[in-house]
């Protein structure tokens, strides 16, 4: 056994062992490179396998065994140790020469089959899939990466539309084996299904009520006879548009907005649209205001304050940023 020092290089087939706390344990396991070393042989991929918590019966044949003598030539489980505790606690012996005992924890990657063959929990109890961890399926990466890398040249030279594009190419993923179908449907965001489904019934609801053109005249008259406040006004219509309803909604009303400023004023209409295509995109401080704020919010852990801390500051910088340039750069 060698102490990790700075000065420590690793080389394959080294062995590794660590302690740490259970809620480490799920990093470890889906790390590319590291492999548990007590196994049994298993017939499926590690890609299509889960991660188990576990607690060993007083009638499990483990009990009494070592570690490196698994697993036993009768045991009709297939499964991986990936980490094992007694009282809350790591072992304190070399882990190969750790004897199991009644109660103790363990975290184990296990496929399908396992769940049926402890489904009435006679060897092992409390067991708890461990929900949103799995590991990378490496030996298609080259290929996905082509696929993918296809779709964004064909989607960009306009031989397809981008949705064609991704459909031809989540039709290859299936195809070539990099994606299965029971991944695909496992990947779907249901929530964010059902806000942005929520967003477009509240689109309809401020359009359809008037709401937002009540709104957009507004802003309008807060222009008034100065083109600085007039190109302010339209920036801070559109930001409050596009974080309610959708940004093309809100570029679509607040342009008509923008031209009749622009008219009124006698003022090129340039930094006006600029102006509105810069806060259209800005859809920084509502999680519903776009699409990606909603795919990141619930993997990130994101409330609605901190969409707010963090865009509206960027969205201050932004439009500080943009009034400053736009009419520099293209003129009244």
């Amino acid at each position: 056994m060698v102490s990790p020092t700075p000065e420590a290089r690793l080389s394959g087939g080294d062995l590794l062992t660590f302690s740490a706390q259970a809620d480490v344990l799920p990093g470890l396991w889906t790390t590319i490179g590291l492999t548990p070393l007590h196994a049994s042989q298993m017939a499926t991929q590690r890609h299509e396998h889960q991660l188990v918590e576990l607690v060993l019966s007083n009638r499990a044949p483990a009990i009494g065994h070592r570690i490196d003598e698994l697993p036993l030539p009768e045991s009709r489980y297939e499964l991986m140790l990936v980490g094992v505790s007694r009282h809350g606690q790591s072992p304190e012996q070399q882990l190969a020469d750790f004897k199991f005992e009644a109660g103790d924890a363990a975290v184990v990657e296990v496929d399908d089959a396992f769940f049926y063959e402890n489904r009435r929990e006679t060897d092992f109890i409390l067991t708890k899939r461990l929900e949103g961890f799995r590991v990378q399926r490496i030996d298609r990466a080259i290929v996905a990466t082509a696929i993918t890398v296809g779709m964004i040249v064909s989607a960009a030279f306009g031989v397809f539309s981008m949705l064609n594009a991704a459909l031809l190419a989540s039709m290859a993923m299936l195809i070539t084996g990099c994606l299965t179908i029971e991944r695909a449907w496992q990947s779907i965001e249901w929530k964010t299904i059902v806000v942005l489904g929520s967003a477009v019934g509240l689109e309809a609801a401020v359009t359809g009520t008037g709401l937002s053109k009540v709104a957009a005249n507004w802003f309008a008259t807060m222009g008034g006879g100065s083109p600085m406040i007039a190109l302010a006004a339209v920036y801070a219509g559109t930001i409050i548009l596009t974080n309610v309803i959708s940004n093309v909604a809100s570029s679509v009303l607040m342009f008509s907005v923008a031209s009749s400023l622009a008219a009124n004023l006698g003022v090129s209409l340039y930094p006006f649209a600029m102006v509105l295509m810069s806060a259209a995109s800005s859809a920084f401080i509502s999680p519903t205001a776009f699409q990606t704020n909603l795919m990141v919010q619930g993997p990130g852990g994101y409330t609605f304050g901190d969409f707010v801390r963090v865009g509206l500051p960027l969205t201050l910088v932004v439009g500080s940023v943009v009034l400053l340039l736009a009419p520099i750069v293209y003129g009244f």
